[in-house]
């Protein structure tokens, strides 16, 4: 089997079936499991699709164009007209800017799969250079953009090696804090086309670190609470992308699948080397309810912070993200909304006071 091939492990009758996709159909990502029940459910038969054995590694990527400047220890390569990738600049050396700008190289370059995660870590450097100058000039909406790249690009490979170069990222953020007051506080302000997942996740940092300072947590504190927030949906990387992006309310079945986020994303940075539990735990449970009516266990033992990023993860959305069912509340609405989930016992509610002050 080539990689062009994708094999979906069927099982009917206790048999197995190889079926091979066609070429356009083929992606580096999984396909969702809606693509192969429309595709290939024969009706006459109840095949039960139990496994999808996944995508086919390719050996090489396609780096992007607006990176290309950033890769000096990966190297890159260019397909000739044999289709056979060509070593076009080693690694150690960087191609130069005038280059890039005038288009002197090949049209489309790339890098080696094995390398993916060392070019994020070269992104990720370069975007917090980036980042430290834009706190500097005290433009938020340069900062919130430059932020916006570096978990893009983060979490285009969500696993050990690259999500705790994000450390980095908000180490800057809440070091510069007092420096730059207002830069943090002024993100929540730059409105975007496009509401993610990672916009989601940076606007919840924010509001988080906002709060520590609020709260005059130590560096160290504002540290740990700022990467919980950021990484809090990091398991959402690995659901259904049409799920996450649909204008209606999800069916039952969608919904169970959105809420293993939580256990996916505890079990990415379970894999990953953050030394503080707060971050894996944060992941688990910032949809527990203190009533225990939340999920993915129903639990009512709820680690702070991650009571701290349930409020604010929910105060964000309900101002943010716009549906065609229901429009984002003005923030006096969404604050009013959270209070009634406080008084019926799901919320904490110093820490929702707190984060109402924190908001002045």
């Amino acid at each position: 089997m080539n990689n062009r091939q994708i094999i979906v492990l069927l099982t009917y009758s206790g048999c197995q079936k190889n079926v091979p996709i066609a070429e356009h159909f083929f992606a580096t990502t999984l396909m969702p499991p809606s693509f192969f029940s429309e595709h290939f459910y024969d009706k006459r038969h109840k095949f039960n699709i139990e496994l999808l054995l996944c995508k086919m590694t390719q050996e090489y990527i396609q780096a992007k164009k607006t990176h290309l400047n950033f890769y000096q220890a990966v190297p890159l390569y260019y397909k000739n007209e044999g289709g056979k990738f060509v070593l076009y600049k080693p690694a150690g050396i960087k191609l130069r800017d005038m280059r890039i700008k005038r288009g002197l190289h090949p049209k489309r370059l790339f890098l080696k799969n094995s390398d993916k995660i060392t070019s994020i870590r070269e992104v990720q450097k370069a975007f917090n250079l980036k980042l430290k100058e834009d706190i500097k000039t005290n433009n938020p909406a340069n900062v919130k953009n430059t932020i916006i790249n570096i978990v893009e690009e983060t979490f285009t490979e969500p696993r050990s090696g690259s999500l705790e170069g994000i450390s980095a990222t908000v180490k800057i953020l809440v070091s510069d804090y007092a420096k730059e007051s207002n830069i943090v506080k002024n993100l929540l302000f730059v409105s975007e086309n496009d509401y993610t997942t990672v916009l989601h996740s940076v606007n919840v940092m924010a509001l988080s670190i906002g709060y520590a300072s609020h709260e005059n947590y130590s560096l160290a504190e504002k540290k740990i609470l700022g990467l919980s927030a950021l990484l809090h949906d990091v398991g959402k990387a690995k659901i259904d992308a049409d799920i996450l992006k649909t204008p209606r309310r999800l069916t039952d079945e969608e919904f169970t699948q959105m809420q293993k986020h939580t256990t996916i994303g505890h079990q990415i940075l379970k894999n990953c080397r953050f030394t503080n539990p707060q971050i894996m735990r944060t992941a688990l449970q910032h949809h527990e309810k203190m009533d225990g009516s939340g999920y993915p266990n129903g639990s009512i033992r709820i680690s702070r912070m991650a009571q701290i990023v349930a409020i604010i993860d929910c105060y964000e959305a309900l101002t943010n993200d716009d549906r065609p069912y229901r429009s984002a509340s003005e923030p006096l609405k969404a604050l009013t909304i959270i209070k009634d989930d406080v008084e019926a016992g799901k919320f904490n509610k110093k820490i929702f006071e707190k984060f109402a002050y924190s908001l002045l």
